[in-house]
């Protein structure tokens, strides 16, 4: 006869494994500071010491050599014996123009915004409202609507992580029938330009708020001219019609149920019975495997009224949206998302 784990006995490895989450909080917040006064950028140009870097923007120079060494120790920085520091492979990643940099990620305002929040995890727990929403008075939307500044810092950091998802996206469903594309939120046209770039007889719409579409970044090269189109409006008021396929990327894990019902029943009046909606997501994955999507699920707890949803979820959704899931795509990593492909219901 087997015998149950004693529940009350103490993992022996969870003390340390606490401890190390501890010291990466100080190792997260060294990391922040350094990459908002873009100290990778700096050593670019090659090694230099912490006085030499102190000396070029203000900074204390005993302070900033031993934040910079005790990152070094994780890889991020090496020091040599004459005391300069260097750029490391991870390093590298806190550079602003290098592919995949995290630098937007990492810079302070953006940070400090989730810090804040994150403080206030425990009165979230007690009443359920969004953690950012008590932290800063005004809902996650509301709040970067005012402050461009960080809205911007996001809009960069979202286009980053974004740029491996879009060509995956393009290269793991077939386009080939669907000649009219429209992006719903389609933000700076990033995944329309992968999917344009790789149907070369495909052509586009970007819809979205009126300011994110003005010049969406995406679609700034010349071999796009003439095969894009921008539509300004609320997805939540109305869809644009005629398209052959619509796309909603990491749209509908930022709001609750009941809004995304709203958002589907208006793709749902545009739907044609030859088109095809696709909700690329995350998927949540059961069990108590460590999943990426976990996590997301709730940091956007903590900033929005947002959820990752199982597939099940999304299939109860697009039903009550009079829709229907026919198959269902998971990314190859390094993604974490997948293709949810919905259509009207067969007759």
């Amino acid at each position: 006869m087997t015998t149950a784990p004693n529940s009350n006995k103490p993992d022996p490895d969870a003390a340390e494994f606490l401890n190390v989450l501890s010291s990466h909080t100080l190792l997260l917040r060294a990391i922040v500071s350094l990459a908002e006064r873009g100290i990778a950028d700096q050593l670019g140009t090659g090694p230099a010491t912490a006085e030499e870097l102190a000396a070029r923007d203000e900074l204390h120079a005993p302070t900033l050599y031993r934040l910079l060494r005790f990152v070094a120790s994780y890889g991020f920085f090496r020091e040599d014996d004459a005391g300069r520091f260097h750029l490391t492979p991870r390093a590298n990643a806190l550079r602003s123009e290098v592919p995949g940099s995290l630098r937007d990620r990492l810079r302070g305002p953006w940070q400090d915004l989730l810090w804040q929040s994150y403080a206030r995890l425990p009165d979230m727990l007690r009443t359920g409202e969004p953690a950012f929403d008590q932290a800063h008075g005004q809902p996650f939307f509301d709040y970067l609507a005012a402050q461009p500044a960080v809205n911007a810092l996001l809009d960069r950091n979202m286009a980053r992580v974004s740029d491996g998802e879009n060509t995956l996206i393009a290269g793991a469903y077939d386009f080939t029938p669907y000649r009219r594309i429209v992006d719903i939120g389609g933000g700076q046209g990033g995944l329309l330009a992968a999917i344009l770039d790789r149907y070369p007889d495909s052509r586009g719409i970007i819809f979205d708020q009126p300011q994110v579409v003005a010049a969406p970044e995406g679609l700034a090269d010349s071999r796009f001219s003439g095969r894009w189109e921008s539509a300004p409006g609320d997805f939540f008021r109305s869809i644009p019609p005629a398209g052959d396929v619509y796309l909603l990327k990491r749209i509908t894990h930022d709001w609750d149920d009941g809004q995304v019902l709203s958002l589907l029943k208006n793709c749902r009046a545009v739907l044609r019975e030859d088109a095809r909606l696709l909700i690329i997501d995350a998927i949540m994955a059961t069990g108590n495997e460590p999943d990426a999507n976990k996590f997301m699920d709730v940091n956007l707890m903590v900033l929005t009224s947002g959820r990752e949803r199982t597939e099940s979820e999304f299939r109860q959704l697009t039903e009550q949206a009079g829709m229907q899931v026919r198959h269902v795509i998971s990314l190859p990593p390094p993604a974490t998302l997948s293709v949810v492909d919905v259509a009207l219901p067969r007759k």
